[in-house]
């Protein structure tokens, strides 16, 4: 996946224009976010197949081909699609409407065992179609079409819930469930109804959804899930049901080891183990002069994106800046710890006085802040510190929390709980925050139709109340992480097999994606981020990471791409920052790192900056970005970056 869209839009330039704050001009930084020039060509796009599995799908489909020559999980020669699964595929092209859907060809680890006991519990979530699709999509297009009279008119959380829940489809769904499953325990229906928690014996689950159970066990995890290689819905329940949650859905593990530090070393240059005292430097100057000028801080930042210089302590400013809120979402046992945060900031003079929130804390058993952990294994704080000193130093008056989903929650089933954790934390919110950065995602091969759905929609659901969501592309090119393990000596071995990987939940449709570059910082040309680059944009240092992006294999080309790039589908990202030699504070010590989860944060602490500055004038918030970045016709507001590669090695 070559670089021009990689990188497409990247703000190393910055432009004043006329914001919509009366009589007030606001910094540009992410194009145009208030302007009032926007070429406004607008339609909506229509689904349609966007991939080349899907095409060779389709001719396999038309010759009955059973059992195609490919290659398996091990490299050696198998059926493409089994028997089973080519009768799955046929019957899910019809869609999650046709209540049928099946699980990925490919299972990455996952073997399947023994037939489950009927007798043996399982829980399901029931994912129950908003009331009207059709209408909630016009609604959120025409709120965040910079086109549209409405613009940034955003709905109330109430507003919001009247136009999305299914009252009819809940009674119908609870109705069926008493009549064909008198076993089952409702567990949880969420606040707008999407999602109904439901648990019942697995023979009353494989009589209901027409489908038998196994026991699946992970060949390098010691973890088993119970699951179906397809389910077919009553046709009772098609109308209102889009499909279940934890039926055929097999969770790709993330890998531990993050690309964009070195574990096994503490520095680049040194063999000292990554726990010992030793690892890094004492202070950031010794750090600045290990890196070289390709070291970005926030100061260096403040400089190269134009930004305006941290407001006063108890100036009208700071005030109006803590008005506004932000979140780092947090995952994989990664702790924050609040001693390095302090020494992070005290390093560039950032005020203290903010506190960082724990949104799941301590008193409910989950608190990930930890000095000592932090000092014991630093691996185990490097993302979360990464998201939190970066976020805050950017907007540090802004009110910020760390949302963390615990990893005992999500063995196996990593992106489900995801989901129920996000619906729970923030869409069901009364005042959900007006930031959101994650810094996770897994290849879009794993995520199950109905998965992926729903995430739209309760994307769509956030969207419409003025929240920003910023996901990190990801830091392993165009192949995803499946490609940073090798198999039999082989890299981008996933590639035959299920193609090119964006990023999910970077590629929804609903979210503003973000990947990294590299050159500013030393005052060299930008640059794709990637790991075989070694020219004078890196000071001749390789980074560690490779930017993520490409085209989605689901979501179709979203209206505000048209015109941008000639595939069929969405194409991520959508901006990109530096992301290479950030100087952060790890177990004590000075360490640089790499990561587009360094862009994502930074870009979300920026918008937090203007979000503040159009609450105090009584103005609704930046919201869904896409629309306008794309919309706009000045070509001087963004560096398309066009040097460069993402490719899987």
């Amino acid at each position: 996946f070559e670089s021009r869209f990689v990188s497409i839009f990247c703000f190393s330039t910055t432009q004043v224009v006329e914001a919509a704050v009366a009589n007030s001009m606001l910094w540009l930084l992410v194009g145009c976010v208030l302007a009032v020039d926007v070429g406004c060509v607008w339609s909506v796009a229509t689904p349609s197949e966007t991939s080349e599995d899907a095409r060779e799908l389709g001719e396999a489909l038309e010759a009955g081909d059973e059992c195609r020559a490919g290659s398996s999980d091990s490299g050696q020669q198998s059926c493409g699609l089994s028997a089973v699964q080519l009768r799955g595929q046929r019957r899910s092209h019809l869609g999650t409407e046709s209540g049928y859907e099946a699980a990925p060809a490919h299972k990455f680890g996952w073997m399947q065992s023994e037939r489950c006991a009927g007798t043996e519990l399982h829980e399901l979530a029931f994912v129950v179609r908003p009331r009207s699709l059709a209408q909630l999509q016009e609604v959120a297009l025409d709120r965040t079409n910079p086109c549209s009279p409405n613009y940034r008119k955003w709905l109330s959380r109430t507003e919001v819930s009247d136009l999305t829940r299914n009252e009819q489809g809940l009674l119908e769904l609870r109705a069926h469930l008493r009549a064909r499953a008198p076993e089952a325990a409702i567990l949880h229906e969420s606040r707008d109804g999407e999602l109904l928690r439901v648990r019942a014996p697995v023979a009353t689950w494989e009589s209901l959804l027409s489908t038998e159970f196994f026991v699946y066990k992970h060949e390098e995890h010691n973890s088993t899930i119970l699951r179906s290689i397809n389910y077919l819905l009553p046709g009772a329940l098609k109308e209102h049901v889009s499909g279940v949650l934890q039926a055929i859905n097999f969770e790709q593990f993330i890998p531990k080891t993050m690309p964009g530090i070195d574990l096994n070393t503490g520095s680049r240059d040194t063999q000292q183990p990554f726990s010992s005292a030793s690892f890094g430097w004492d202070n950031f100057t010794e750090l600045q002069a290990s890196v070289g000028p390709s070291l970005v801080s926030p100061t260096k930042l403040h400089k190269i994106y134009n930004m305006p210089a941290v407001a006063e302590r108890g100036s009208d400013l700071a005030n109006i800046q803590a008005k506004s809120s932000q979140v780092v979402y947090g995952a994989l046992n990664q702790h924050w710890s609040p001693s390095d945060r302090t020494r992070f900031e005290e390093a560039f003079g950032i005020p203290q006085d903010n506190y960082v929130k724990q949104l799941k804390g301590q008193t409910e058993g989950f608190s990930m802040s930890g000095d000592a952990f932090c000092r014991q294994n630093p691996s185990d704080c490097r993302e979360a510190n990464l998201d939190v000193q970066y976020m805050k130093a950017m907007s540090p008056w802004t009110q910020i929390g760390y949302w963390y989903m615990p990893e005992s929650d999500v063995d196996g089933h990593h992106y489900v709980t995801f989901l129920k954790d996000f619906m729970a934390r923030f869409v069901d919110d009364d005042h959900p925050p007006q930031i959101i950065s994650i810094s996770y995602g897994r290849p879009e091969y794993v995520v199950s139709k109905v998965a992926l759905d729903l995430f739209e929609t309760l994307a769509m659901k956030l969207a419409l109340q003025g929240t920003t969501i910023l996901v990190a592309s990801g830091d392993d090119g165009a192949a995803s992480f499946l490609a940073r393990k090798k198999l039999h000596g082989e890299e981008c071995w996933s590639v035959p097999l299920i193609g090119l990987q964006v990023s999910w939940p970077s590629s929804s449709h609903w979210v503003t994606s973000v990947g990294a570059t590299v050159g500013p910082a030393s005052g060299q040309p930008e640059v794709v981020c990637q790991s075989n680059y070694t020219g004078p944009s890196t000071d001749g240092e390789a980074p560690l990471i490779t930017s993520g992006g490409g085209y989605s294999h689901k979501v179709p080309k979203p209206a505000w791409q048209e015109g941008i790039h000639n595939e069929s589908s969405r194409g991520v990202p959508d901006l990109s920052l530096l992301g290479h030699n950030f100087a952060m504070v790890i177990g004590g010590r000075w360490r640089s790192v790499d990561g587009t989860s360094a862009s994502a944060p930074v870009l979300g602490g920026m918008l937090s900056l203007i979000n503040s500055e159009l609450i105090a004038a009584g103005r609704p918030t930046v919201g869904f970005l896409n629309p306008l970045l794309y919309a706009t016709s000045s070509k001087s507001i963004f560096s398309d970056v066009t040097e460069g590669d993402n490719r899987c090695a």
